[in-house]
């Protein structure tokens, strides 16, 4: 376990970089204006690196040099000349009258925001008649949500043990109350406190997610929304014209327009008050922490796992006398060195399955009333009775165990052989495992490496049996295919869509044209989760199964980031954006304020879309399949333990991290360019409330727990999506 900082990493230095940008921005504008009167420029930063200023005594002169000749020019929709988008060849002339009906902003092509490829990933521009494509999504999402919430009630009364799975296994926090509706009642009055009681304090915090998801939203949803949106709607020069779905947004202010000065007011008031909400909850959390440490229980908190144990330490006895001189004092009361116990592992399992098998052989007999003329029959190079064949199968295997026991336990008294290079050391007082984990055993890193263990119940032991000479070449292999996956996503999505595209379907075309262009979106999204965890369980050594969902936390967190919230900036190449930054890195502000402001519309979309996907998750409909598929063959109550847990790829605690925190962040980075997302934002987190405050204590199977790590994980990501909304502001 890695020690929490009690606070969040200290980001906020984010507000200190906002006042410096802003104001350099603002001496900028202030000195392109003096030196280059009487040109008109909306942005004047632009104008140093990407985008130019056509001042009118170029014009006049039909200057071509003036009009960056190497390359045809286009005019930015935001400033049109009456109202007509415009592009301009080298050997465009303008006049002056053009330049005094409107500021020009002349850059250069767009390299990243490719329309093809934006829209093959199922994004698209702020348009016209937007309004009414969103309000069709609200009213369908809404009346998904409703049906969703019906069905499940249904199933709940029908299929009680799938939807009371924590009330069978005596860990909900109290019985559910009976009746369609008394879900509601559980999940609204459950306090936090008994959900960290009874299943752990990273399911508790799962949820204090939500409602500080909430109170986020609401404190500066509420502002923007009936401040800011009607300043927009009425002072801001209704630019947005047609697309009535901009009117209360950013998209409504005209260019140079009093209000540019307005925004910075705001931005500050969102900066301050995240801050304010987060740290506000990390208090909140830190004595709930402390707890859980206290209340760790014995051998673990007493326990500490070692690992890089030199060869010649590598046993019981030397890895105890080891720990007995540097600990004098009878201060050690066992070590134990991990046995490589790969053989044993794989007849265990070979044990498992025959013993599966034997089980639905016996249900299949038991159908046909134990007719001795219809005992289930079985191909194993040839047809025999399949009773009996597992039954002398299991019998086998056991004798292969014992006889493989007895030799691992034979050889563990000799130093390396079956002795892998990880261990567990357990002392008397917690106080000397605390400060054997703070202690510098060796010159070398890699070696006497000591920790908190992991929970005993999702250690991951071929990890602690690698071979440390192999370890580090497979990292590099796992890192070098999350690299690859990262490079390969777009294409990847994009070649999925295009495909799509190219099916005829016949009479359902019409609907399957409106499906086809996010379907592998769609598809990359489900399935990345799995891609990730797949690499790191293979290739990457995590000790422990909850790891590996904090690992796919940072990294699914990054994969959002990049390919929903940025997807608009980094466009069509992932290596050219990157190359951008590199070369140019003051171009991030140009080319987020220039990229992202231009899809807000579908942002709410894809917000008010997520409505409909949590309630989906009610449905629980992958246990409920498994279950039914099952319960033909076992008993009930064995059906439901066989079909717990739910897929811990997509559903687990880390991947929902991710994706929550990814629709806060939305929420707050695009809060003052559209002030409408903020309040879909706080119906997204107020509906998480409702339903995963019953799913998550009452049916969805108890996780091992990590003490907060999740968490504070996610408060670090809420400081970094205050960054981007930084860099996005100033570039506006």
């Amino acid at each position: 376990m890695r020690r929490l900082r009690p606070y969040p990493h200290p980001f906020s230095c984010h507000q200190l970089l906002l006042f410096v940008l802003l104001a350099c921005r603002s001496t900028a504008e202030h000195h392109h204006q003096h030196k280059h009167q009487p040109t008109s420029c909306l942005h004047g930063e632009a104008a140093a690196s990407t985008h130019a200023c056509i001042s009118s005594s170029a014009v006049e002169e039909n200057d071509d040099s003036a009009l960056l000749h190497q390359y045809p020019l286009q005019i930015d929709k935001r400033v049109p000349v009456s109202k007509q988008q415009t592009k301009l060849q080298p050997s465009a002339v303008l006049k002056k009258e053009h330049v005094e009906a409107g500021a020009w902003f002349v850059k250069k092509p767009d390299t990243h925001f490719s329309d093809r490829f934006i829209k093959s990933l199922g994004v698209k521009r702020n348009a016209e008649h937007d309004l009414t494509a969103f309000l069709s999504a609200l009213l369908v999402n809404v009346m998904t949500v409703f049906a969703m919430l019906a069905v499940f009630m249904f199933l709940k009364a029908k299929f009680p043990l799938m939807y009371a799975n924590n009330v069978q296994d005596k860990i909900a926090p109290e019985t559910p109350h009976e009746g369609m509706f008394g879900w509601i009642q559980l999940s609204l009055n459950t306090e936090n406190s008994e959900v960290e009681k009874k299943l752990g304090l990273d399911h508790a915090m799962l949820l204090e997610f939500t409602n500080l998801g909430m109170e986020i939203m609401l404190k500066i949803g509420v502002p923007l929304f009936l401040i800011l949106g009607p300043i927009h709607l009425f002072f801001g020069g209704r630019y947005a014209g047609e697309d009535h779905l901009s009117y209360l947004s950013f998209g409504n202010v005209a260019p140079n327009h009093w209000l540019y000065w307005v925004h910075p007011i705001f931005v500050w008031y969102v900066v301050l008050m995240v801050t304010r909400c987060v740290y506000h909850a990390q208090e909140a959390f830190l004595p709930r922490r402390f707890e859980w440490l206290r209340r760790l229980p014995e051998p673990r908190s007493t326990t500490v796992l070692v690992e890089g144990i030199p060869p010649e330490d590598q046993s019981d006895e030397m890895l105890y006398k080891y720990f007995a001189e540097m600990f004098p004092g009878e201060k050690v009361k066992s070590a134990y060195v991990v046995k490589m116990t790969s053989a044993l592992r794989a007849k265990i399992a070979s044990r498992e399955s025959a013993e599966h098998s034997l089980a639905e052989a016996n249900a299949k007999w038991e159908k046909e009333g134990k007719d001795p003329e219809k005992r289930p029959q079985e191909f194993h190079f040839g047809y025999v009775d399949a009773i009996k064949y597992y039954e002398d199968y299991i019998e086998d295997l056991k004798t292969q165990i014992k006889a493989e026991r007895e030799a691992i336990a034979g050889a563990a008294s000799s130093v390396g052989g079956v002795n892998a290079s990880s261990g567990f050391v357990t002392f008397h007082e917690r106080s000397d495992a605390e400060v054997a984990q703070r202690l510098d055993y060796r010159s070398d890193s890699e070696t006497w490496v000591v920790s908190k263990p992991p929970d005993p119940n999702s250690i991951r032991w071929e990890d602690l049996q690698a071979d440390p000479t192999t370890v580090g070449a497979e990292h590099c292999i796992g890192y070098g295919l999350v690299a690859a996956l990262y490079l390969t996503y777009i294409p990847i999505t994009v070649g999925i869509s295009r495909l799509a595209g190219m099916v005829d379907m016949g009479a359902l075309e019409p609907l399957w044209v409106g499906f086809a262009p996010s379907l592998g979106l769609t598809l990359m999204v489900s399935f990345l989760p799995t891609f990730l965890i797949l690499i790191f369980k293979t290739f990457f050594s995590l000790k422990d199964e909850n790891w590996a969902q904090y690992k796919l936390q940072t990294y699914y967190f990054w994969f959002n980031v990049t390919f929903v919230i940025l997807i608009t900036a980094v466009g069509s190449s992932v290596t050219a954006f990157a190359r951008t930054l590199v070369t140019d890195p003051f171009a991030i502000f140009s080319l987020f304020g220039h990229t992202m402001p231009q899809a807000t519309h579908f942002y709410m979309n894809y917000v008010v879309l997520q409505w409909a996907t949590h309630s989906m998750n009610m449905l629980r409909y992958i246990n409920l399949f498994k279950f039914l598929a099952l319960r033909s063959v076992y008993e009930e109550e064995d059906a439901r333990k066989k079909a717990e847990p739910e897929d811990q790829d997509y559903y687990g605690m880390g991947s929902r991290s991710a994706r929550w925190n990814s629709m806060l962040l939305i929420g707050i980075i695009f809060s003052t360019l559209c002030p409408p997302i903020a309040v879909l934002t706080f119906i997204n987190f107020a509906i998480c409330r409702l339903e995963y405050g019953y799913l998550i204590p009452f049916a969805e199977s108890k996780k091992a727990d990590l003490g907060g790590a999740f968490w504070v994980r996610k408060v670090e990501h809420i400081f970094i999506g205050c960054g981007i909304y930084c860099i996005l502001m100033i570039g506006v």
